[in-house]
């Protein structure tokens, strides 16, 4: 597996590594300390998963984000970042970043968040899920009027997994799972997967 890191700070580019191969195993880790250089590296080299951090030399925010999704839309990309704030979070989903690790993280939340984005999923870190001072009311799955499978399916989507894995567990067409997921969003009030996972959390949604 080759994994691209993309931060310029030292610490990190000593940490991320040590997480990665306790995530993965035997991994091949290319480091880069600016946007530029780690997209002329990606495209030289791809591999097999980003690590971007969005506090690099001359990029604001999500602007990291946005510029390196321009070059390559397909390639799963890991947020890794010091800010923590929802609108920061929720700004870098949208950007197409496949998770949000807070810096700030435990290294076993790191490694569990870039196994999930590995996989073809997508991790939202609670950060993003909990809105401050937002009444929740605990309501079950049953109550959202879904069926059985349309159940199972959001029950999957809220671990992060992509349709593909969900197919797979469930032993069904992909084209399914787009069906149901499309079915879900309707019943949430939302349009994406992120808004998904932030419409159930605050709904308090219990998932037994």
């Amino acid at each position: 597996m080759r994994v691209l890191v993309i931060d310029d700070h030292p610490l990190i580019q000593e940490i991320v590594p040590a997480v990665l191969v306790k995530a993965f195993g035997e991994v091949v880790v290319d480091t880069q300390s600016t946007l530029e250089a780690g997209i002329e590296r990606a495209a030289a080299e791809p591999p097999d998963l980003v690590v971007l951090d969005l506090g690099l030399p001359g990029c604001d925010g999500i602007d990291a984000m946005s510029r390196f999704r321009m070059h390559f839309p397909q390639m799963p990309v890991a947020v890794l970042s010091a800010r923590c704030d929802r609108e920061a979070i929720l700004g870098v989903l949208d950007a197409g970043a496949s998770g949000y690790i807070p810096k700030t993280s435990k290294p076993d939340v790191m490694i569990a968040a870039l196994r999930v984005i590995e996989a073809g999923g997508t991790y939202v870190p609670p950060e993003a899920l909990d809105e401050p001072g937002a009444p929740r009311a605990r309501r079950r799955l049953g109550r959202l009027d879904l069926t059985d499978r349309q159940q199972a399916v959001l029950r999957l989507i809220l671990k992060g997994y992509s349709n593909e894995r969900i197919a797979a567990e469930l032993a069904i067409a992909p084209n399914t799972v787009k069906q149901h997921a499309h079915a879900i969003f309707v019943a949430l009030g939302v349009s994406t997967r992120t808004e998904a996972m932030i419409a159930a959390r605050q709904q308090g949604i219990a998932l037994g």
